[in-house]
């Protein structure tokens, strides 16, 4: 697999975009000026964000409030990637301390393509926030079969 580093980013979000049932999830980083949006299955971005969350806490890593609530401020929405603006389709995630910075090694699902970075612990608690929220903002669920409601079929 080839892996380009990207070294420190400048911008890292996880999310949605489109309505709930027929959404896309991304995780996207800035590095260099360069945007790039990874595809991901809704879990990925769930499990990305809670297992960062825990490594944070395991090495007792502890984040600014304030800094969190501003990168929050600022916007950290997954912007659309346009038409094949997507770099690849997320397979393996893994997440390293180095010091006081996260390094995160994405690999694609076919194994062919790769990216690493490193965030703020900061940065990271931003994404999770955000990442969380989109995860939980899917479909209703139906009162009488128990499963998320379909768009346009559900009466």
């Amino acid at each position: 697999m080839e892996i380009e580093d990207l070294g420190p980013a400048e911008r890292f979000t996880a999310g949605a975009i489109g309505q709930p049932g027929r959404r896309r999830f991304y995780i996207q980083v800035s590095s260099a000026g360069t945007n790039h949006w990874l595809l991901a299955e809704k879990e990925q971005i769930r499990v990305l964000a809670m297992e960062g969350i825990r490594t944070l806490e395991g090495n007792g890593i502890e984040s600014d409030p304030e800094l969190v609530a501003g990168l929050i401020a600022r916007g950290l929405e997954v912007q659309d990637p346009g038409e094949d603006g997507e770099r690849f389709r997320v397979g393996e995630i893994t997440l390293a301390m180095s010091g006081d910075w996260i390094t995160c090694l994405i690999g694609s699902v076919d194994a062919d393509d790769g990216i690493s970075f490193i965030i703020a612990p900061e940065q990271f608690r931003a994404m999770a926030t955000m990442a969380l929220q989109a995860v939980a903002a899917g479909r209703p669920i139906c009162q009488w079969c128990r499963l998320p409601m379909i768009p346009d079929e559900h009466e």
